[in-house]
């Protein structure tokens, strides 16, 4: 029987060593230096950040332990190995890809890279079927993540779509530094076993699943030896025709399902070596499929954050603004504010103008929408929309003396794009520094 408890206690005593790794603490850096420049983009253009830097690194870092637990578990079930993975060359050439595009902080390429040198040139020396078993458990990892927060943090812009309209929409961009436990091989002598032998942990004799390919020299037994090590997954997307929780939801699923492909070519590569080949070319084109297939969905569906015949329509609210402890969220539709109608930005401000004790906004918002209902309360009620859709009307006050009420509408007439929708190309801070010359 496999040893889970054992194997569980020294993968928590191991996590924290990671700490100790310069490569860890430079990932951190990189991380933070991507949310810093959200934050600084959204000061420029709503003159507050939605979300601190520092509290987005933190919750980072605090997903990235959980998840490089539950990899390691699967890693060391199975018996990957970091000599076999190239765990070595994987970082460095996702770090030097991340300057090219901050999706490419990502293995899937770094390890198609890494596995198609060993095919053509025979360098590095790596073994692609745990290299590409590395890539798979990784990304599934990453499907989990953007599943369970891939939409927080998303940063509200005014896009420009190939039309050339303006449209609301969201940029989604998640980093997450990665402390896993390795395994390598050591061959120490038969003599040199009764010294370490109360670390030993007995494994059963079906184990590991993928078998090293290394010879023992007489008299030396082959052990495998735990030890922790950094890594990095990187998550970028954009939402225009969808909520961010839906879009990022879809991407998960999507991942999800390469993730799973990609582990049955790994472990087919194992048996035949032919499908070497499929699984290095698979892992990065495959993840550029499900990357290019999402931005092709969201492209050739209809906007949903555009100007509304009903009222101001909200593409995001400031977390812990006035307008946020009042209940209002995206998608919602202001109608009037104390009795006077809003139609526009313009129209939003004019009615705040001044310093009332309260400011009575009323709204409304489709029943059953995507972030859960809305409690009902003084002034709510229900109604049918355009095309039918089920709409629930409420009132809410705010504080007349707030500084910043902390709603930001969709885009009107006239109003310029942030930037504009992503495309094929790339983004990185290498690719702008080479535009700019």
């Amino acid at each position: 029987m496999f040893p889970f408890g054992k194997v569980i206690v020294t993968i928590l005593m191991l996590i924290p060593q990671v700490l100790l790794h310069p490569a860890f603490w430079m990932v951190v850096v990189l991380v933070a230096m991507q949310y810093a420049r959200i934050a600084r983009i959204e000061h420029r253009v709503f003159g507050q950040a939605t979300e601190s830097p520092t509290s987005l690194v933190l919750t980072s870092l605090l997903l990235g332990a959980a998840a490089g637990f539950v990899a390691s578990l699967i890693f060391v079930f199975v018996g990957v190995t970091v000599t076999g993975a190239g765990v070595a060359f994987l970082l460095p050439v996702a770090l030097a890809l991340m300057l090219i595009d901050p999706r490419f902080l990502c293995f899937s390429y770094a390890g198609g890279i890494l596995a198609l040198s060993n095919l053509i040139f025979g360098v590095p020396k790596v073994g692609i079927p745990e290299i590409m078993i590395l890539v798979a458990v990784l990304h599934l990892m990453e499907s989990l993540l953007i599943w369970g927060t891939g939409e927080q943090g998303a940063l509200p812009l005014y896009m420009k779509a190939r039309d050339g309209k303006v449209v609301g929409g969201f940029l989604l961009q998640k980093f997450w530094p990665i402390p896993l436990v390795g395994m390598m091989l050591l061959t120490p002598r038969l003599s040199e076993l009764e010294s370490i032998s109360r670390s030993l942990i007995s494994m059963p004799d079906w184990w590991p699943l993928i078998k090293p390919s290394i010879v023992v020299p007489e008299g030396h037994e082959l052990l495998f030896a735990m030890f922790a090590l950094p890594a990095a997954l990187g998550y970028g997307d954009f939402a225009v025709a969808r909520a961010p929780r839906e879009r990022s939801a879809r991407t998960a699923r999507n991942l999800m399902a390469f993730s799973v492909v990609l582990l049955a070519l790994a472990l087919g590569a194992s048996v035949y070596p032919w499908v070497r080949w499929l699984a290095a070319l698979f892992s990065p084109l495959g993840h550029e499929m499900v990357i290019a297939a999402g931005r092709r969905a969201e492209t050739r569906s209809e906007a949903v954050y555009v100007p509304s015949p009903r009222g101001l329509k909200v593409l995001d609210v400031v977390p812990r603004s006035a307008a946020a402890r009042a209940g209002f969220r995206s998608g919602d539709i202001i109608t009037a504010v104390n009795g006077q109608p809003v139609r526009t930005t313009a129209d939003l401000l004019d009615a705040m103008n001044g310093s009332p004790p309260w400011f009575y906004i009323e709204a409304e918002r489709e029943a059953g929408a995507a972030d859960g209902g809305y409690g009902g309360g003084p002034g709510s009620g229900h109604g049918a929309g355009p095309g039918g859709a089920e709409r629930m009307r409420f009132t809410r006050s705010i504080p007349g003396d707030v500084d910043r009420i902390g709603i930001i509408p969709v885009p009107g007439p006239g109003d310029e794009a942030h930037v504009s929708i992503p495309s094929a190309g790339v983004e990185g801070p290498l690719a702008r520094w080479l535009r700019r010359r």
